[in-house]
This record gives C-alpha cells, structure tokens and sequence, in this order.
C-alpha cells in the first residue's frame, strides 16, 4: 500500500494575484479543492519550480514541503499559518470617512 505526505497550509500564505492569476496555469499537477483552496503537486524538477515565472511564495511553500517529505501541498482557507512563510491580505478594504 502507498501512502502519500501532504502540507496543510493556509491560503494566507498565497497573494491574491497569485492565487488568482498564477494558480490557474501552474505548469503541473495543481487541483482545485471547492471554493476553499487547492491542491498542489510538489513538482520535484528544480528546472520548473525554480523558474522566475513561479511566484516566490509558491517556490517557498516547496521547499518547506520538500523538507518535510511531502508530495502535495493543500492550500486550504481555514488551515493554519506556519511563522516561516509570508502571509498576505486578501480584499483588504480601506475604509474612507463620509464627505
């Protein structure tokens, strides 16, 4: 039987630009999980995750999970934040006073 190691990381740890403009089209195995997160091969060819095109916190949350012998990374909305990895805002509002 085969088991596979998967990283739960907060989706906090992704831009919202990447989230919505990078992920769609990462060049490997990367899945959809509802509308809470995805699922993410931890592509092990250096050649493409290193690339400049992958965005820096993606090829951090890599190497994390390579470190911690995982094969996939799921991003999800309510996983937890880990300290080594960036967080970002996403849809922060600035609130403006009345006229």
């Amino acid at each position: 039987m085969e088991h596979a190691r998967m990283l739960v990381l907060s989706t906090a740890h992704l831009s919202e630009p990447t989230a919505r403009d990078w992920i769609p089209t990462c060049p490997w195995a990367c899945f959809e999980k509802g509308d809470y997160g995805w699922f993410m091969y931890v592509c092990d060819d250096a050649a493409i995750t290193e690339e400049t095109a992958v965005p820096l916190e993606v090829r951090s949350a890599i190497h994390v999970a390579r470190r911690e012998g995982c094969e996939w990374i799921m991003w999800d909305c309510d996983a937890s934040c880990i300290d080594e990895l960036p967080q970002y805002e996403w849809g922060a509002v600035i609130a403006t006073a009345p006229a």
